[in-house]
């Protein structure tokens, strides 16, 4: 017997979930700077935390232990990397809402190209 067209079941075609990278040049696009300045304040404040935990004594293992206490906290900052994405990626919609932030994005969003 053959199938006939109606007999036969195509699974949909799934689109690839996109990188990381992908999905942040998404949130820029959405928000524009207000991601990008997200990023780098919860970057800043991650360095700056490993920065001073190893000032006040907090002691690496491994190659970071011998760098400089700066070098050592960017190096840490990096192993948190996914995380700090991760709160990028929640914040910003979040920070987005509030009205006088939304005001801005409003009033400095690109105009829409011409067809």
């Amino acid at each position: 017997m053959k199938p006939t067209s109606t007999d036969t079941v195509t699974a949909p075609a799934v689109a690839p979930k996109p990188s990381l990278l992908e999905r942040f040049k998404l949130l820029v696009v959405e928000y524009g700077p207000l991601a990008i300045l997200i990023n780098f304040a919860l970057l800043f404040l991650t360095v700056g935390g490993f920065f001073v935990a190893i000032q006040l004594g907090f002691q690496a293992e491994g190659t970071g232990a011998t760098a400089g206490s700066l070098a050592a906290a960017y190096a840490a900052s990096q192993v948190v990397k996914p995380f700090r994405f991760a709160a990028v990626f929640a914040l910003t919609p979040l920070v987005g809402r509030i009205p006088v932030v939304a005001r801005w994005l409003q009033r400095n969003r690109p105009p829409e190209p011409k067809a």
